[in-house]
């Protein structure tokens, strides 16, 4: 949970960007910039970086509706995720990131490594391979869920504001897709 203290400078941060200051919107960017991108990349991949930048000129636009004294995080997310889901629509073809998640800033680059061998090394990068594909996979109701809960880190009270759904919505939609990739990962578990 945020502090007091942020909470007040962030509101501070957005009632400033609502009245036109370029640097305060430039502070949100810079905060919020390296989650948005990878909220877009694990939901769309390819061109997650423009529609980032897309989600932030939308955000820019919508910074007029969003209700002072509330959390961010919840509004920007709900931009995103509409506008990954519109992107998806648009492309009609299920994508999965073949690439290697490091370069990309996922959940490989995050774990600290205290020099694992060879092998545990390729096992790893196997393993982060295989989450990314099952997660491509997913649809994206249940994508955007574990993402914003398991990458992102958000809430449930949170993700429930972001999506527009009620909290038990939220969460019967993270247990079924941690069901589905749990199912989809096991022959990599027992093997």
């Amino acid at each position: 949970m945020q502090d007091l203290a942020e909470t007040q400078e962030e509101s501070a941060i957005i009632a400033a960007a609502r009245a036109g200051d370029e640097d305060a919107f430039a502070k949100i960017v810079d905060a919020y910039g390296r989650r948005v991108f990878s909220y877009c990349w694990r939901m769309c991949g390819r061109g997650a970086e423009d529609l980032a930048q897309e989600v932030f000129v939308k955000l820019y636009f919508a910074l007029g509706q969003f209700e002072p004294g509330r959390a961010l995080s919840p509004f920007l997310f709900r931009i995103a995720h509409n506008h990954c889901l519109d992107a998806l629509r648009r492309r009609r073809v299920p994508t999965v990131p073949l690439e290697s998640d490091s370069e990309c800033g996922g959940l490989g680059a995050r774990i600290p490594d205290p020099g694992p061998t060879p092998a545990e090394s390729a096992k790893r990068s196997e393993v982060g391979r295989a989450v990314d594909k099952a997660m491509g996979s997913l649809p994206p109701a249940y994508r955007s869920v574990l993402v914003m809960r398991h990458v992102e880190g958000l809430s449930y009270e949170e993700i429930s504001e972001a999506l527009n759904l009620p909290m038990a919505t939220v969460k019967i939609r993270i247990h079924r897709g941690r069901e589905k990739l749990q199912q989809m990962l096991r022959p990599l578990v027992s093997t």
